[in-house]
């Protein structure tokens, strides 16, 4: 709807300026509002979902009820024609041309499996480490996603790949739970292959929390490690390949809306890890056991400088954006520090956070620049967003104690008002520009 107010708006300024003619306006208008009589479509998938989640929760209850009272065999044939009734009616439904229809059947055999798992565990009284459970139950529905070709199945999946990483890591103390980037690697494939949109948010979504668990169970290990903040290092590189490889997805003819997905969520968490970079306190820690870090970030650093040299070479140097040459250099430094970083002294703190501060502006600068010209709305305020974060952490964590209070504050507050005004209008510029030619996030 709001995309059809904005084109009544502007289409007799087209027409006025004979880009258009009035017949054509008309025509778009109604294709626009032909769009509209989706909704019933929606509304099905609406109505699917929710009876998926109530037959579900009718059957947990059913069971909770009368689990005492059943014998074994019963509560397996119960079990077991749910499961494959639930397989069979998506298949009749697909056939009659019925697709969300399917695929919420489709769903609620995800669900049925993991319930499934669960209790026949508790028929037979099977003793196992838990999580193992999820772990098998998200699996099964990456199966069922694989062969079936269903996003739903697919999303249920990589939510439970989340609730297992989350006890493996929170409930039994796995720093680093390594096996959630198999499972990973074992969905997003289908992903990438059937182009699911929704999926590819809940995976990138996934794979944050994952990095957000590790970083708390090594930040836990005590203040004083350098476990975190050489984590901290090797997921910005990480997260900087992944960017890359959204740049070099947004080369190929029809993958631009799922790259601008890869390239807003690696940029986000690349960012933050950098700005994380920019204290000192964080860089002042006992300086153990880098032997590991040294390897993992070698092996990160190598990763990045291949995915940046294949993107760099697949453009004809006549052809080549002014960015990406800014872009080498700046990515040179970002190497140089990180190696510094590995082998500098706690008494170095200052100096190695004044650097990367400098590297982390001028960082935002240059994803202003590639924002611009991947037609990236988001990234430009995502890239305004941290340099207006940024701006006011220097300015509470460094100005505080160098101002008197009464001063502080009214600088502080002029500080604001101006620099709002004209970060606002640089914003609102770029996102003009980034409209003329087409938002690649449409």
């Amino acid at each position: 709807m709001s995309f059809k107010k904005q084109l009544e708006q502007r289409l007799p300024h087209w027409i006025e300026q004979g880009w258009l003619s009035f017949d054509g306006a008309a025509h778009i208008l109604d294709d626009v509002a032909g769009g509209e009589h989706h909704g019933p479509r929606y509304l099905t998938l609406a109505f699917s979902l929710l009876g998926v989640i109530l037959f579900g929760a009718g059957i947990i209850t059913f069971f909770a009820a009368n689990w005492a009272a059943m014998p074994k065999l019963l509560k397996l044939a119960v079990l077991f024609s749910a499961l494959w009734g639930s397989y069979a009616l998506a298949g009749v439904f697909e056939r009659r041309d019925l697709p969300l229809l399917a695929g919420a059947m489709l769903l609620l055999g995800v669900i049925l499996f993991g319930s499934n798992i669960m209790l026949i565990a508790q028929i037979y009284h099977i003793s196992a480490h838990y999580p193992d459970g999820v772990m098998v139950w998200a699996l099964g529905g990456v199966l069922v996603a694989w062969l079936m070709r269903s996003q739903p199945a697919m999303v249920a999946a990589l939510g439970l790949g989340v609730l297992w990483t989350g006890l493996e890591s929170q409930g039994f103390g796995r720093a680093v739970h390594w096996p959630f980037l198999l499972f990973l690697a074992v969905s997003v494939p289908a992903v990438l292959r059937y182009r699911w949109r929704i999926a590819l948010h809940v995976a990138l979504a996934s794979l944050l929390l994952w990095s957000w668990f590790a970083f708390m169970a090594m930040s836990s290990w005590g203040r004083g490690s350098s476990a975190a903040i050489y984590l901290v290092q090797v997921y910005f590189l990480a997260y900087l390949a992944l960017f890359i490889g959204g740049m070099l997805l947004h080369i190929r003819d029809g993958w631009q809306a799922l790259a601008h997905t890869v390239q807003r969520y690696a940029a986000f968490a690349a960012l933050g890890c950098l700005y994380l970079l920019t204290f000192p306190q964080l860089l002042r820690v006992t300086r153990d056991g880098a032997e590991f870090w040294w390897l993992a970030t070698a092996a990160a650093l190598l990763l990045v400088v291949a995915l940046a040299g294949w993107h760099y070479r697949s453009h004809a140097a006549s052809a080549r954006p002014r960015f990406l040459n800014w872009g080498l250099g700046l990515l040179g430094a970002v190497i140089v520090l990180l190696l510094a970083n590995l082998a500098a002294e706690r008494q170095s703190a200052g100096v190695l956070a004044l650097l990367f501060n400098v590297v982390y502006f001028l960082g935002l600068l240059w994803l202003l620049q590639a924002a611009v010209h991947l037609e990236n709305r988001v990234l430009v305020n995502m890239a305004f967003f941290y340099f207006a974060v940024t701006l006011l952490t220097r300015y509470f964590d460094t100005f505080w104690s160098l101002m008197d209070r009464s001063l502080f504050f009214m600088g502080g507050g002029l500080l604001l008002l101006g620099g709002g005004y004209w970060l606002e209008r640089q914003r609102r510029r770029l996102t003009r520009q980034i409209a003329v030619h087409g938002d690649g996030a449409a």
